[in-house]
Parts: C-alpha cells; sequence; structure tokens
C-alpha cells in the first residue's frame, strides 16, 4: 500500500483553506471524497475531483476511505470520530479535540477497541513563531523558565448565527484559538499541572460565550503559563512573552505567515514574517547585556500530514497522540470550573 485513501468531513474554511490543501499535498495521501451539509460546500469539494456527499453516513457506506478527517464543530467531533472509528477508520479531528474530558476517554476507548489511529490536528505545534521560541529555550539563551505569557487578542464583532459564537457548539475564542495555545504549552513544558486559574469576561450579550478569557496554568517545576484569549482588544499586544532565569523572549505577530498563503492556495510558500514581528531576545553574556533581533524560523505545517501518513504507511511514530491531546482537553475541564466558581484549580495533569 502505497497512500491512503482520505475523506474530509466538513468543507468550511478549515476544511477548505487547509485540510483538503495540506492532505493534497502530503505523498501517501489520496484525498478521495468529501461530505459537506450545505449543497454550495459540496459543489466546491466536487471540483476536487473527489465524490462529494451529504452526511457521514453516505461517505462511509459509500467509499473505502481508510482516512477520516474531520473539519466539523467542536460539538460533533466526539460523536463523529466514535462512529467513524467503530466503521473501521483512522481519525483525526481538527482542534478543539472535543468538549470535555468524558468525551475525550470515548474517544480515545474507542480507538483502543477499533485499532486504529486517532489524532488531532494541533497544527501550531510547526508554526514558526513557536518553533523560534523552542529554538531559543534550546540554545540556553533564557535559562530556566519562569514565566510564559501565550496571548491571541484582537477587536472582532461576534456574530451569534454562527456555531463559533455559540457555547452548545464549543464557541468562544478561549476554546478556538486557545486549544492551540494550551496545547503548546503543555508540549513546551515538561512538568504536570497542579492549578489552573481563569478568569472570563462575558460582555457582548448578543452571544452566550466569553468575550477574553485569561488563564493561569502553574507546573510542578515552577513554571507560570499564562494563556490570554479575546475579541476586545483595539490595542496590539505581543504575541509571546517569555521570562527564565537568563534572558527574556518577546514576539508580535497574531497569525503565522502559513495561514495567509494557504487562503491564496499556497502549500510550503514559507512567507516571510514582517521586520516588525521578528523576535528579540535579551540576555547576558561573558558579563556584557545583548540583545539581537531573531528571523523567525519558517513554520512547517505540512509536517502535521506527512507524520500521519508516515504513521500509517511506515510505522513512523505518531507526534500527536490522543493521550496527550487529553490533557489540553483537563485543563480546559479546570479553567471552566474555575471561572464559574472563582476560584484556583488544584489539579494533577
Amino acid at each position: 500500500m502505497d497512500s491512503i485513501k482520505t475523506a474530509l468531513v466538513g468543507y468550511g474554511y478549515a476544511g477548505r483553506s487547509f485540510h483538503a490543501q495540506l492532505i493534497q499535498h502530503t505523498d501517501g495521501l489520496d484525498l478521495c471524497a468529501v461530505a459537506a451539509l450545505h449543497p454550495d460546500e459540496r459543489s466546491q469539494a466536487a471540483g476536487l475531483g473527489v465524490k462529494a456527499y451529504a452526511s457521514v453516513d453516505e461517505l462511509l457506506a459509500d467509499t473505502d476511505a481508510e482516512l477520516i478527517v474531520l473539519a466539523t464543530p467542536h460539538d460533533t467531533h466526539s460523536p463523529l470520530a466514535i462512529q467513524c472509528l467503530d466503521a473501521g477508520r483512522h481519525v483525526v479531528t481538527d482542534k478543539i479535540m472535543c468538549l470535555n474530558t468524558v468525551e475525550a476517554d470515548a474517544m480515545i476507548d474507542a480507538a483502543h477497541r477499533n485499532s486504529r489511529m486517532l489524532s488531532v490536528f494541533h497544527n501550531s505545534r510547526w508554526s514558526g513563531d513557536y518553533l523560534t521560541l523552542r529554538q531559543v529555550i534550546a540554545d540556553g539563551l533564557l535559562g530556566e523558565l519562569l514565566t510564559v505569557e501565550s496571548r491571541i487578542v484582537m477587536h472582532t464583532r461576534l456574530n451569534p448565527d454562527l456555531w463559533r459564537c455559540q457555547a452548545k457548539h464549543g464557541g468562544g475564542k478561549f476554546f478556538d484559538f486557545g486549544a492551540h495555545l494550551v496545547d503548546q504549552a503543555l508540549d513546551l513544558i515538561d512538568s504536570r499541572v497542579v492549578s489552573v486559574y481563569c478568569d472570563m469576561l462575558h460582555s457582548d450579550p448578543a452571544v452566550d460565550v466569553e468575550t477574553s478569557a485569561c488563564c493561569h496554568i502553574r507546573f510542578a517545576n515552577g513554571v507560570r503559563y499564562i494563556v490570554d484569549t479575546g475579541c476586545t482588544s483595539r490595542i496590539h499586544r505581543e504575541r509571546w512573552y517569555v521570562q527564565g532565569t537568563k534572558g527574556t523572549f518577546r514576539k508580535d505577530g497574531r497569525l503565522d505567515p502559513q495561514e495567509t498563503a494557504l487562503r491564496r492556495g499556497e502549500v510550503n510558500a514559507n512567507l516571510p514574517q514582517p521586520p516588525e514581528e521578528r523576535a528579540t531576545v535579551a540576555y547576558e553574556t561573558a558579563g556584557q547585556a545583548v540583545e539581537r533581533v531573531l528571523d523567525t524560523i519558517p513554520g512547517n505545517w505540512p509536517a502535521y500530514y506527512r507524520n500521519i501518513a508516515d504513521h500509517l504507511l511506515k510505522g513512523t511514530e505518531l507526534t500527536v497522540k490522543p493521550e496527550g491531546v487529553r490533557r489540553v482537553i483537563a485543563v480546559f475541564d479546570a479553567a471552566r470550573q474555575s471561572a464559574r466558581e472563582n476560584q484556583v484549580i488544584y489539579t494533577d495533569i
């Protein structure tokens, strides 16, 4: 077998701009079908030269696709993943994995009992800003980490008609952007989470999701990690602000250039970030203070699907494992409990 027949469920922004293009540009993955609820999305998908279906049921009954990719609303990830796993298919689901750890456990159980792969599209592990920070840490410029501030804040009007702005569908910026930021936190810090405190602001009466969320995560090794998301900020704030025992790292830029490129239909474009969004690192060496501006390491989102193909075809170790992503969901469970009760949640994640 030299390729994996792959079907995509959902052909909205994420399915069309990210998943379809990345799958089609991955050696070893063969996009053969798309399922989408809306007729116009099915018409667009048919333009890819693949079969288009109105439902997952139709797709599973009519195709022999071995891998199903879910690019659907957050609240559908768990039931659809379990359905596809029980049908004997491998599954990739877009982030966020699901709504809570009960759903995460059910998904993992389904993968195990069917001996099928389950993974979550956490492409931000290959974003240029994150890769740059990891390199600075690996080079020892920061010393031991003390605090990490990771934020995506902007000014956006929330549309109550969109599922991303509805709590029942797992909407809100914290679940959306925060899924990436919390995953990066757990990937970056090799330690247990011992407490979570989250404060959420609900300032738009037209929607039932938060307008901002600030989540403080404390790790057993002492690192304090802040995840900050929201749509009420009219003034720019840095994407990263990281302090260590030897140095400090700061970087601007909300969107990875890969997203802009994919919107244009360009994969592997590696567009440079604007000069003003380059990272600055300040540290001391040989008794002298040094401040450097760094070029951003090019992002590599295609690496996610290359790993999926290599795992299924060659047995390469899976990079984004469901058990690891379950920790992300556990942090979200603690964060929501903290916001409801206005107290620190002590945990062992």
